[in-house]
């Protein structure tokens, strides 16, 4: 008897050929999905707000600036350059960018509003989220709407703008998020034993 080639040699096989092709069907659904950056919806109020006097602060006096992609670049890697430090007398409320500034440290939450207030663009929004979605603890980093469209600025882990359709959906997964004109609950619900601000 002839053994067709396209049947599966051992029953091992077939499985190993079953596994492979879900793989492969998975690996499409994320391509399919990268990119999409979750700009949320309209929320009138989050489980953060008694923590960011400072983060509003700095977002209604962001002016109107455009900077341009040399300027952001130069300032992510700038902040990146900052060394990290957790403040634990303050765990959720965000350092002023002041500090920041004079320190040449800080945390996520710090870094991020650093950011925001030399970028000096009503155009960006502070998040709150998860850099990868298996971690446990909260991370703090910006959007910006550039010329190029949504960035993602995160001056705590690296040291240029990452575009959203170059990281997998489970990169960069926000929770909450500001402007200088609202709030914005999306998608994904934080778990809750997280906490707040220490991406470590």
């Amino acid at each position: 008897m002839t053994r067709n080639p396209l049947l599966p040699h051992t029953w091992r096989d077939f499985v190993a050929k079953i596994i492979l092709a879900a793989g492969f069907i998975t690996l499409a659904a994320v391509s399919a999905l990268a990119g999409s950056l979750d700009l949320g919806s309209p929320t009138s109020h989050t489980p953060y707000d008694q923590y960011l006097g400072p983060m509003w602060e700095v977002l209604h006096r962001l002016g109107g600036a455009n900077p341009d992609m040399n300027a952001v670049d130069h300032l992510v890697a700038e902040g990146r350059a900052f060394r990290y430090s957790f403040n634990k007398e303050q765990p959720y409320c965000p350092q002023t960018p002041e500090v920041t500034e004079s320190t040449k440290s800080g945390d996520c939450k710090a870094k991020a509003l650093w950011l925001a207030a030399k970028l000096d663009t009503r155009n960006v929004r502070f998040v709150i989220g998860k850099a990868s979605a298996e971690r446990t603890m909260n991370h703090a980093w910006l959007i910006w709407e550039g010329p190029q469209g949504w960035l993602i600025l995160d001056a705590t882990m690296y040291s240029r703008p990452l575009q959203p359709e170059r990281l997998l959906p489970t990169d960069y997964v926000a929770t909450y998020s500001y402007s200088p004109t609202g709030r914005y609950a999306h998608a994904v619900v934080t778990s809750a034993g997280s906490k707040y601000g220490d991406h470590l």
